[in-house]
Parts: structure tokens; sequence; C-alpha cells
């Protein structure tokens, strides 16, 4: 009952313009936003969402925030484009379920953590995703290539 008065206001707030701030809750988007942070979400058009944004949806009864790895634009004749977003948390190996533009509640501008206030706009913020992004790649590729040494190894 609770959980769903607090997603309602939320969407309230912030289709009415004004930005909110509240805890997560949950580890998928380790290591940008951690269990507990608390997060900066402001209203956003959907046509303002790049690659890359974190953005605040509904889910079902709750919201979530992940990242924007794509865009779709889907037409159905008679009406006009509507984005799609195809999301995924940071520490999570599959993408959500495509989210209509109708489910997007605001994107994440910034995280408070240890009592500082980092903003996500940033280009500090972006070449961290960046290098977190290609080191995570860099270790699958990796892993099984040092397995199979020390496979041979073990061996020899």
């Amino acid at each position: 009952m609770a959980e769903g008065f607090f997603v309602n206001l939320t969407a309230n707030l912030l289709r009415e313009g004004y930005g909110v701030r509240c805890r997560t809750y949950g580890m998928s988007m380790y290591p940008t936003i951690e269990d507990g942070d608390k997060v900066v979400v402001e209203p956003v058009a959907p046509s303002q969402i790049k690659r890359g944004d974190i953005i605040l949806y509904r889910r079902h009864e709750g919201m979530i925030a992940h990242r924007v790895v794509r865009i779709a634009r889907t037409e159905q004749q008679g009406r006009s484009p509507q984005h799609c977003f195809i999301l995924r948390g940071d520490a999570s190996g599959s993408c959500d379920e495509p989210v209509e533009s109708e489910r997007i509640l605001g994107k994440v501008v910034a995280v408070e953590q240890c009592d500082r206030s980092i903003a996500l706009d940033g280009m500090g913020a972006k070449i961290s995703h960046i290098l977190r992004s290609y080191g995570s790649r860099f270790k699958r590729w990796l892993a099984p290539l040092a397995t199979s040494l020390l496979v041979l190894v073990c061996l020899a």
C-alpha cells in the first residue's frame, strides 16, 4: 500500500515539473548506484533522453532506475512515432523488457553517497562509466583465456 502511494506521489511530482530525491534499494546499478544511496531525479521529456542516461521508470507496481543502452523508434499506423527504450542495470548481464515513453518518470541526475553528491551528467561520471564498462567487457573476455592457460600450465 505504502509503496504504491510513494510511486504515485513520485510520478505526480515529476509530471508537475518537480524533482525528487529518494533512497535506492538493490544492487542492479552497482557500482554507479549502491544499495541505500540517494538519487536525485528530475523530469525529462522522452525526446531528451540519450544513450547512457539513467532513467527512472514504472515497472509493475514499483519503480526502477536503469541505464539506457539503446533507443528505438516504433511507428504505428495513424500515430506519431514513439520512443522505446532498452535498459539494463550496470551490474546486470541482460536487458530489461523494452520501456515505452509513457512509463518514463524522470532522469537520475545525481547520486548521493557518503554525504557527497555526484553529478551524473558531468564528464568525470561519463568517463568513469566508460572505463567500468570496458573493464567489465575485458574481464569477461579475459576470464576464459586465463582459465584455459591455467589448465595448460597444470597439465604441463
